[in-house]
Order: C-alpha cells, then sequence, then structure tokens
C-alpha cells in the first residue's frame, strides 16, 4: 500500500496565520475608515475632550476631577487644563453655581453617567467658550483598577498625607518621602487636599498624570492594553467609538512625559467658589490651540531649548524657610544667561518646589526647571505680571541638578 503524502500538512497553521493577518488588516483598514478619531490623526488634525472623575455616591455622583484636554498629531502633544472643582458657573435654568455639580444633578435625573458627562461637556463649552468634541468618564473603582494593571506609580508625597474615608472604611496615612502606590492609594494621594487646598491638589493630579504618561509609553506595556481595557471597560463611559479606542491606544506610545503640557485655569477665591478669570482663559485657550503664536500644528523642536537661548525674564520666590536661598538662586539662574528680574521670600511656606510658566512658553520655564533641578512644571499664565517664569522655593529644594 502506497504511503500518504504529509509534506504539505505543516502549511496548513501557516495558512491560518496568514488567515489571520489579513483579517487583521481589512478590520484595521475598515476600522480606519469608520473612525473619525483615525481620520484626524492620519490628516494631523487637533482632538479635544474632557476627562471626568466621579466619586461613588450612587444618588448624588459629583466630578471629582474635571480636566479639558487637548491633543495635537502633529506634534504629539497633549495640553491638560485642570477646572477647579469649585469653579462657578451659571448656566441658564439652572440655580447650582459650581461646576462638580452639573454631573451631579444630571445623573440623580436619570442615572446615566453617559447623559450626565454630555450634559457636563455642554458646561464647560459654555464656561469656557470653546466646544470640546468628547467625553470620557472614569469612576474611582476604575481609576484603581487601571493604575493596578500599569504596575502601580512611584510618586514623592510633600506633606504629610492623613485621608479618612468613614462612610467606605478607608483610610491612607503617609509621611513626606517617596512611595510606590497602589491604586487604591493613588486613588486618596490624587484626591487629597491637605493643607494647600484644592489647588495643590490640581497641582498633585497633574504631576500624577504625568507620572501615568510615563509609565504608559514604555514600550512593553502594549501588550498589556487588551486586558487593561477589558478590565476598566465597566467603570468607563465615553461618546468614543469602539474603533476609535485601538487608534488612541497606538497613539499614546507617542505621549512622553516632556510633551505634555499641564495649565491651571486663571482666576482667584471668591468665598466658597474659584472665580474664572475670562480675560486670561481666552489667552490660555489661545495658546493652547495656537491662535496666539501663529499654528499649533507646527512641529515641535525635538531637541530641548538650551537654558541660555531663552532669555526669559525670571521672578525668584523662597518659600522654604531657609535664609538667602532666593539669592542664592537668583545669582545660578544669572550665571545660566536668565534675567532675573526679581527676588524676594513668598507669603506661604511651600514644602514643594515649582516652576511657573507665566508667559504661555513653557519651554522658558523648563529650561529654568533643568537648569536647578525642579520637576514640577505647569503653565499658570498672567501677562499682568510682566514676567516669564516664576520660580517658588520649596522645603525640597537641594540646589541638585538632575
Amino acid at each position: 500500500m502506497p504511503e500518504k503524502d504529509n509534506s504539505r500538512r505543516p502549511m496548513a497553521p501557516l495558512r491560518l496565520v496568514a488567515l489571520v493577518g489579513l483579517f487583521l488588516v481589512v478590520a484595521s483598514c475598515f476600522l480606519a475608515v469608520r473612525s473619525p478619531v483615525a481620520a484626524a490623526l492620519r490628516s494631523g488634525e487637533p482632538l479635544s475632550g474632557i476627562l471626568l472623575g466621579t466619586d461613588f455616591v450612587e444618588t448624588a455622583q459629583h466630578s471629582d476631577t474635571l480636566m479639558l484636554w487637548y491633543y495635537s498629531p502633529r506634534r504629539a502633544h497633549l495640553d491638560v487644563l485642570s477646572l477647579p472643582r469649585d469653579t462657578r458657573i451659571n448656566l441658564p435654568g439652572f440655580r447650582f453655581h459650581r461646576i462638580n455639580e452639573v454631573f451631579a444633578y444630571h445623573f440623580a435625573l436619570k442615572r446615566d453617567p453617559r447623559f450626565a458627562s454630555g450634559e457636563v461637556l455642554k458646561a464647560v463649552a459654555y464656561l469656557l467658550n470653546f466646544k470640546p468634541i468628547y467625553y470620557l468618564h472614569v469612576n474611582f473603582d476604575g481609576f484603581r483598577r487601571f493604575i493596578d494593571l500599569i504596575g502601580g506609580l512611584n510618586v514623592h508625597i510633600d506633606e504629610p498625607l492623613h485621608y479618612d474615608d468613614n462612610a467606605g472604611d478607608y483610610h491612607f496615612h503617609r509621611e513626606p518621602g517617596d512611595y510606590h502606590l497602589s491604586g487604591d492609594e493613588a486613588l486618596a494621594y490624587v484626591r487629597f487636599r491637605g493643607r494647600s487646598g484644592d489647588r495643590g491638589r490640581i497641582l498633585r493630579q497633574m504631576e500624577f498624570l504625568k507620572g501615568v504618561a510615563e509609565k504608559i509609553s514604555f514600550p512593553l506595556l502594549a501588550f498589556r492594553w487588551p486586558k487593561m481595557l477589558a478590565t476598566v471597560y465597566g467603570s468607563v463611559h465615553t461618546n468614543l467609538g469602539l474603533w476609535d479606542v485601538p487608534f488612541l491606544v497606538l497613539e499614546a506610545k507617542h505621549l512622553r512625559p516632556d510633551r505634555l503640557n499641564p495649565w491651571l485655569l486663571p482666576g482667584q477665591n471668591r468665598g466658597v467658589y474659584w472665580e474664572m478669570d475670562v480675560e486670561r482663559t481666552g489667552l490660555v485657550l489661545r495658546q493652547i490651540t495656537g491662535q496666539e503664536n501663529g499654528s499649533a500644528e507646527a512641529v515641535a523642536e525635538e531637541e530641548p531649548v538650551s537654558p541660555a537661548a531663552t532669555h526669559a525674564k525670571v521672578k525668584v520666590w523662597n518659600g522654604s524657610g531657609r535664609s538667602g536661598l532666593a539669592l542664592k538662586v537668583t545669582r545660578r539662574l544669572r550665571a545660566g544667561g536668565f534675567d532675573v528680574l526679581e527676588w524676594g521670600n513668598y507669603n506661604l511656606r511651600q514644602t514643594k518646589t515649582r516652576v511657573l510658566d507665566r508667559c504661555g512658553d513653557i519651554d522658558k520655564a523648563r529650561g529654568v526647571a533643568r537648569l536647578l533641578g525642579v520637576e514640577s512644571v505647569f503653565s499658570d499664565i498672567n501677562p499682568k505680571l510682566q514676567t516669564d517664569v516664576e520660580v517658588i522655593l520649596g522645603e525640597d529644594y537641594t540646589g541638585e541638578t538632575r
């Protein structure tokens, strides 16, 4: 009896792999056609939206965190404007006046987080006179799971952190120092107000967001994205289509911490509200969208700007409690090519050193920060100050460069 020819059997798995590969290519092409996000990324058009984080109270969920984001694909650059939860808003036809009450009110009406998130999107557009397109709502459970799935995060706690949630029987206590936080611990970290109030909490959240950006840009983490998305799926609500998400995940690999620009909503405390400064906020939005200094889609420089080349006008304030520190830093900055206009003592003791961009050109602030070895940099523009960069020295300042 003649033997069967089995020489072709090993080809069957190869055919299967080829078919799967062909299917993935066809599916990718189909999704690319269907996805408005993919179309925007392909053409270099900017994307914008809001990020909401809400608490667990079933009948009155409040937007504990609210940020406007604006992404430029051509520069792979993400601007994030944080809105304090006590920001005053006067929406026609409604009696509440805090921005964080918008979600609570509409969620109580329909128990639908998507509907409530859409109303917050409209409220932000009304407040800022700028129309973001997408919303991404994450509850605290989704936040915890996500942080755990990326392996937690390293942070520096700059003041005693004592957070007690008696309703949830959760307590978190840490003294200043460096820590690796799990999802539960990270939630307490970003919610904690402390002596620095809501503004300090916003700065802490922005620093945390930079850490997340650095973590998710790690190439090997890409293999965990399917599991991560599946795990947090029930805790996330968005008007992004299912076919949009894969393209955003792929785009995330381009996002480096130095391409994330955190902005603070201009304004001041008035009673129990944060009163937005309309004129300065308009300037911020023009800076973010590129209407102030030409096209926002100009390709960003790959090499960092040298400190001596920035010609920044700087003011230095000593909040550390150590005598003579502002003058010492002033001399160092002048030796590095910066024009220090003024220095002196800050009106409040500061735990952490921060560098503030006051003119809308964060490269100048980053040049100062590099020279001083400071990691915390934010945009908080105010033309009335007539300066480019402010340095607020805290108790943590050592004078060592990075």
